[in-house]
């Protein structure tokens, strides 16, 4: 029997195909877009973590960051600014005056800085990442409802338990990853003493100024960690024709590198990136992914004590169990022997088809019984 190399057959070599031009645009816009989003809290955390490490590093942080926040800004701003005109959108002019604020709130911060710039900047340059991540899903196909925001079926009560439960289980998870953090924290300078840990509030480490800049900057990241990471990370590489696993695991990578200012810690966000995934993949809801991660970081944050933060979840977890048994008890889609055919009356809300523009495709395939393209499957914070 002849021996057959791998990729290739008794006629020659395979030969992948070739990449469309909207597969080769989606994926420069998705590494622009992680860019853009990333390249503040990577570098912030990789000159933390190279500090924690022994590293002389001290100062570079102040030199190098507020000039980076502006380029993003900027950056962003532009960007947005040109996605609405190539399709010749009505609200450029809103774009343009988000963004300019956000460059002179950055450009105030590089003169002298202070709370009520650093506010501004980081408020306005988080509705310009959330715009943008729409425009991009716009742009290839997807629309801001094949993102995940306010797909088809949200606002039927099915939708809308199933937004409380991916919301409460957010919530739950966030709290999960900082108590299995908080451990690492604790026990790995006993037992492994070399390896870096944070040595100081995880406040001061980022930087805060204040309660308002604390607030800015949990709305930043519950946006760049959950719209971008998740989200837009998910679209765009479909877009690109990447698999799925690829783009996972670039979500994962992305999502623990900007957490290393924790030090070797910063890995148990593995377990909340991994689960923001599934339930992602899983309800195709990206709004309550993203309230549920801000809610989160807020409650922890303004908790009086442990004890409260503690209270706050249980009671959280207690009713996302009462959401999931009501959702089974009206809205899970019915077995073989109860008709035949799965019930539609919640399956909007499991089943979402990737690209789902106006939502027709789904409805009908929803009654033809198949599938469309669906994908089945302070205190700290996070």
């Amino acid at each position: 029997m002849a021996h057959i190399p791998p990729n290739t057959t008794a006629a020659g070599p395979v030969r992948r195909p070739a990449r469309t031009a909207g597969a080769r645009r989606a994926e420069r816009d998705l590494w622009g877009l992680l860019l853009v989003a990333c390249a503040v809290p990577l570098t912030g955390s990789a000159l933390d973590f190279a500090r924690l490490s022994g590293a002389p590093v001290d100062g570079w942080s102040g030199a190098v960051l507020p000039w980076l926040r502006l380029l993003c800004s900027l950056a962003a701003g532009c960007w947005l600014a040109g996605l609405l005109a190539e399709r010749r959108a009505a609200r450029r002019r809103t774009a343009l005056a988000v963004a300019a604020a956000a460059c002179a709130a950055r450009v105030a911060d590089l003169v002298r800085a202070g709370e009520a710039q650093g506010v501004v900047g980081s408020v306005a340059t988080t509705v310009l990442l959330a715009w943008l991540c729409g425009e991009l899903a716009v742009r290839h196909g997807a629309g801001w409802r094949g993102l995940g925001i306010a797909p088809p079926g949200a606002r039927t009560a099915a939708g809308r338990l199933t937004a409380a439960m991916v919301l409460g289980a957010v919530f739950v998870l966030a709290y999960t990853t900082v108590t299995w953090m908080a451990g690492l924290q604790t026990g790995l300078p006993a037992a492994a003493p070399w390896l870096p840990v944070l040595d100081r509030a995880q406040s001061a480490a980022l930087g805060w100024s204040g309660p308002a800049d604390m607030v800015a900057n949990i709305l930043f990241t519950g946006v760049a960690e959950e719209m971008v990471l998740v989200g837009a990370v998910v679209v765009l590489g479909r877009a690109a024709g990447r698999p799925l696993w690829a783009a996972c695991a670039i979500s994962l990578l992305l999502r623990v590198a900007a957490h290393l200012y924790l030090g070797v810690p910063g890995i148990a966000l593995l377990l909340l990136g991994s689960c923001a995934l599934l339930l992602y993949l899983r309800c195709r809801r990206l709004t309550p992914l993203v309230a549920g991660h801000i809610v989160y970081d807020l409650t922890a944050s303004f908790a009086p004590s442990p004890e409260a933060l503690s209270t706050c979840v249980l009671a959280v977890l207690l009713g996302t169990g009462a959401g999931f048994a009501a959702w089974l008890l009206w809205f899970a889609p019915a077995g073989p022997s109860e008709g035949g055919t799965s019930a539609a009356a919640g399956g909007d809300a499991v089943r979402i088809p990737a690209s789902s523009g106006s939502g027709r495709g789904a409805e009908a395939a929803a009654e033809a019984g198949r599938p469309d393209g669906a994908v089945a499957t302070g205190g700290p914070r996070t």
